[in-house]
């Protein structure tokens, strides 16, 4: 294993620079293990509410705590403006998911707002579960990726307990599947048939690690044995990838831009966050190892990691860096990862999974 130098003072000084008040919080919060109630933690939170990315999202934000405009209306009608999916990532649920990301405080009246309009917006009483359009006279439609990132992020501002949110959460653990070329697609919903791009024959890998991802707000001690067995099936099926390869060939990725260390995250996951994901529930595994192994081989000589994939300016309401410069949100999710890991080693504990 390289050296596993996580980061120097010089490193963790640049971080903590108030110019990016959320990547300060979260290395606060994560890396250095402050906690709530430290004073630099509640000023670097009350910072970031302020200031820079979260700022500039939340200004756009309309009175009832969606981001819909007259503009997006005239495009794509009301309902599908309120849905928040289109455009992208100016709709509302994008603001969302990017907000989580950013550390935005739950506490907030404007984040909790956000959080109402999504789930008045996008809950289907009939199906019980948030999807897409779901007010639509013709059906709901139902992508897991969507399902699963708005558990996750509506979880992480509190509102886990939501009686919507936790139907959702059901919704994954009885329909998301795990499989691997071997699956002959339904024609009833929420499947279908041979036009089912997320439950083909060979699950669509992003919905897999999303769902999974979504396993994570869940405390340890409320994990039912369906629970608990719905995370051995995605770890395992994240396994059988090592992390974000094709399970035939010769260690193709499965996509180009898995390759790729991503800010902020969309409708997929990148490494980094597939890694916390099995970090998160203690797994140890030789495709965790060679994952780390790349992400140090992309570190600068300066110790620091590029932005290489981003959301286009021109399709957002922040900006958060330019691809191929040193990026204090990649080198703050890599650390955080490293630790993580390291973590795991030092303790000696993890669970070394079987299947590699």
């Amino acid at each position: 294993m390289s050296d596993l130098k996580t980061y120097s003072q010089e490193i963790l000084d640049w971080l903590l620079e108030k110019s990016n008040p959320s990547v300060r919080y979260l290395t606060l919060v994560n890396i250095l293990n402050k906690s709530d109630d430290a004073d630099e933690v509640i000023e670097a939170r009350k910072d970031l509410m302020e200031q820079g990315a979260v700022k500039k999202i939340l200004s756009h934000q309309a009175p009832d705590g969606g981001f819909v405009s007259e503009t997006m209306i005239k495009r794509y009608g009301e309902l599908i403006a309120r849905s928040g999916y289109q455009p992208n990532y100016r709709g509302t649920i994008w603001q969302a998911l990017f907000l989580a990301q950013l550390g935005a405080d739950k506490d907030d009246e404007r984040i909790k707002k956000l959080c109402q309009f999504i789930l008045d917006a996008n809950y289907s009483e009939k199906y019980k579960v948030l999807g897409i359009y779901a007010q639509r006279q013709d059906g709901l439609v139902t992508i897991p990726c969507f399902t699963a990132n708005m558990v996750w992020a509506l979880s992480k501002f509190g509102f886990h307990d939501d009686q919507r949110v936790q139907d959702s959460l059901r919704w994954l653990l009885k329909y998301q599947r795990f499989d691997d070329g071997d699956f002959k697609t339904p024609q009833e919903w929420p499947y279908r048939g041979n036009r089912d791009r997320c439950f083909s024959k060979h699950s669509c890998y992003i919905g897999c690690t999303q769902a999974l991802k979504a396993m994570t707000v869940i405390p340890e001690n409320d994990r039912s044995p369906e629970i608990e067995d719905f995370i051995k099936k995605g770890v395992d099926f994240v396994l059988l990838h090592k992390i974000y390869k094709r399970s035939r060939g010769h260690g193709e990725p499965i996509r180009k831009d898995y390759e790729l260390l991503a800010f902020p995250l969309t409708y997929q996951d990148d490494i980094l966050q597939i890694l916390e994901t099995l970090l998160f529930f203690n797994i140890r595994d030789r495709a965790i190892d060679a994952t780390i192994e790349f992400i140090l081989s992309k570190r600068t000589d300066n110790d620091r990691w590029r932005l290489e994939k981003t959301v286009s300016s021109s399709w957002s309401y922040a900006q958060f860096g330019k691809k191929g410069e040193e990026s204090k949100w990649i080198t703050y999710r890599a650390i955080n990862i490293l630790k993580k890991y390291h973590e795991t080693l030092i303790s000696g504990g993890g669970f070394e999974w079987q299947n590699s």
